[in-house]
């Protein structure tokens, strides 16, 4: 237990306590309005029983007055510590913008301007329940101009690149003195407001709250042999499964690209850069060679030759009985703006997935420079080793028989921005990071029906003999899908006996930030802090004990909510926050790759390919329903 305080981005309201007159009458819907809101309310203060009321902030005809007290109704005192802050603001006469819905509490200063965009300080108005405190969320962002395309010199403006053009490992600090600059200059003429009676004083210094550390995540290897970093590991022991069939590599593309191809290929022999990645033969024992490689020529990237070059991918693996084919396609880019149908990368995905054939998808682009192929090539060789079926490492779980299910969503649109079919699918995964199997939830074109099938798919998915030995199961749900999801979701493990459910919603574009007391400010891995009952922010990423020098950006803190947390205990939120971690380490596209839980991870990136499969005529989501991770 580490049992120490960090600052968060919260700025404290004191009194911590404080009353406070409204004005409202019976509701009706008609009388809303810009400053007339919907609120439940006690008709007497102290009554446990509330009704809907029409709320008013100043005296307003036929309203009667009403003293509230700060935790009468908490969204009521959050609206209206904005609502002040708001007037404090105009009355001073600094620029500010604010959200254009109605529970947009946010606030926005511009506090250095660029060519090419702004640089922001956003406060909103929170109520932190685990310290009952009421205050503001304060953080920084870059907003840039319309029509401005994304390229390092935004990217720098943001702060995800340091000056130098490279990951910013500065960018803990940055945020902090950006923070910072806000509070010693603007600031200074709003930290204070009335209401009623009360003078509140906003807080110049951000919050400090206890904060404790889970477990480190412990990767299992051949033998069971353990250590802490994946890419050592498996260097040091081995995968942990082998792929005991043979294999054969078919390589397609254009000949203008031949040069890429040798590169690619001596690089994942181990020829290049063997210090840095040694060869699919030594590293995953997996033979790699001119001998097991056929390259199949691509005349073009026109549809008719890609299509008859996926022929001959087909063609090919029928000759070949009893090997395991693999197709690496290398593309000169990703083909932005083309439609699915027509794009090289989706016609080979989607027909040779139905043929489960594995692709891996090599872009020039991004790949074909010493640089880049140096490191990119051992988390090349990682994603074929996985598609063909090996396991190259497990985790050490915090919960036996435990199966965690993530849900990922994923919409097709129509021109007019409507939405023309809803897509659910989800991972199955084992508390090791193993992947079982890949489920389709939902594939509708109205809402209601999605919801439905959804509800149904999963109590069916729990009755199958595969699945009947778990005793727990974690559902994580991304921050994207509906309430109408999770409440149809919710009613469905009710529905099933004998298992211990957890549902969690993980958020992983929140609005919580942190800094630790190290001098690079950056939480240690594996951190959290408890905002709620049912409410943790955890660092998947941050310093590694012992090896305190930061490389590269560390990634921003994952906010993780239980929605089903009526029968999880404290202890047991903790082992699931731990699986979910561990789940961070599971990523089979890349060694380092540890910011997202797979489970939310993979079932959003299968979401967002079936959307783009779904325009080809003879799409049927049950051909992609199998047990290798073919969307790596």
């Amino acid at each position: 237990m580490n049992d120490q305080k960090m600052q968060i981005n919260f700025l404290e309201l004191t009194p911590t306590a404080f009353s406070y007159t409204v004005y409202r009458k019976d509701y009706v819907e008609s009388e809303l309005s810009e400053s007339v809101y919907k609120y439940r309310l006690p008709e007497v203060l102290g009554d446990a029983d509330y009704q809907n009321y029409c709320v008013a902030f100043e005296p307003t005809d036929n309203f009667v007055a009403f003293e509230c007290n700060c935790q009468t109704n908490i969204d009521l005192t959050l609206k209206l510590i904005h609502h002040k802050l708001v007037e404090k603001i105009k009355r001073q006469g600094v620029e500010h913008s604010l959200g254009k819905k109605f529970y947009d509490r946010y606030i926005d200063f511009t506090i250095k301007t660029h060519a090419r965009g702004k640089e922001k300080i956003n406060l909103s108005s929170y109520y932190l329940k685990q310290e009952n405190r009421f205050g503001y969320l304060i953080d920084f962002s870059f907003r840039a101009n319309e029509g401005e395309k994304l390229d390092k010199e935004i990217l720098k403006l943001s702060l995800a690149l340091g000056s130098n053009g490279l990951s910013n490992k500065n960018y803990y600090s940055d945020i902090y003195h950006k923070i910072k600059f806000f509070i010693q200059g603007i600031f200074q003429e709003l930290k204070t407001f009335e209401i009623g009676n009360s003078n509140l004083n906003i807080s110049e210094k951000l919050f400090h709250i206890k904060s404790d550390l889970l477990e480190k995540k412990v990767f299992r290897f051949k033998n069971e042999q353990t250590d802490l970093n994946q890419f050592n590991g498996i260097r040091r022991f081995g995968a942990y499964k082998e792929i005991i069939e043979k294999v054969k590599y078919v390589f397609v593309f254009e000949d203008k690209y031949k040069s890429f191809a040798n590169n690619l290929f001596f690089s994942l022999a181990g020829k290049t850069n063997p210090g840095t990645f040694s060869g699919m033969q030594n590293f995953f024992n997996l033979p790699f060679s001119v001998e097991n490689v056929h390259k199949i020529p691509l005349a073009s990237y026109s549809r008719e030759d890609v299509i008859k070059a996926k022929d001959e991918v087909i063609a090919y693996r029928d000759s070949n009985n009893g090997y395991k084919i693999i197709t690496v396609f290398l593309e000169p880019d990703r083909f932005e703006g083309v439609l699915p149908y027509n794009s090289p990368y989706y016609i080979f995905k989607y027909y040779l997935t139905k043929e489960d054939i594995p692709v891996q998808v090599v872009s020039d682009e991004k790949t074909n420079n010493a640089n880049s192929l140096k490191w990119s090539t051992s988390n090349i060789g990682l994603q074929i080793f996985s598609k063909l079926g090996g396991t190259p490492w497990k985790l050490k779980p915090s919960q036996n028989e435990c199966l965690i299910l993530g849900i990922g969503s994923a919409y097709e649109r129509m021109p007019d921005k409507t939405i023309k079919k809803y897509f659910a699918y989800s991972v199955c995964l084992d508390s090791t990071g193993v992947y079982k199997k890949l489920d389709i939830l939902a594939e509708e074109t109205t809402k209601e029906k999605y919801l439905e099938n959804l509800t149904a798919n999963l109590i069916s998915l729990f009755k199958t003999p595969e699945f009947s030995h778990y005793k727990k199961c974690a559902l994580h749900i991304s921050e994207s899908v509906t309430k109408d999801a999770i409440s149809s979701i919710q009613t469905a493990l009710k529905s099933i006996a004998d298992v211990e459910f957890s549902v969690l919603k993980i958020n992983l574009h929140n609005k919580f930030f942190g800094f630790s007391n190290h001098n690079t400010y950056v939480p240690y891995e594996s951190t959290y802090v408890k905002l709620a009952p049912n409410e943790y922010l955890v660092w998947f990423d941050g310093l590694v004990q012992g090896k305190e020098n930061i490389f590269q950006k560390v990634g921003n803190p994952i906010h993780i909510k239980f929605l089903s947390s009526e029968n999880v205990i404290h202890d047991k939120q903790l082992e699931y926050l731990q699986d979910a971690i561990n789940l961070s380490g599971a990523n089979w596209r890349g060694f380092n790759a540890k910011q997202t839980p797979i489970s939310i991870y993979y079932a959003k990136i299968v979401a967002d390919y079936t959307s783009a499969f779904s325009h080809f005529e003879d799409f049927d989501k049950t051909h992609f329903s199998n047990n290798l991770p073919w969307f790596l």
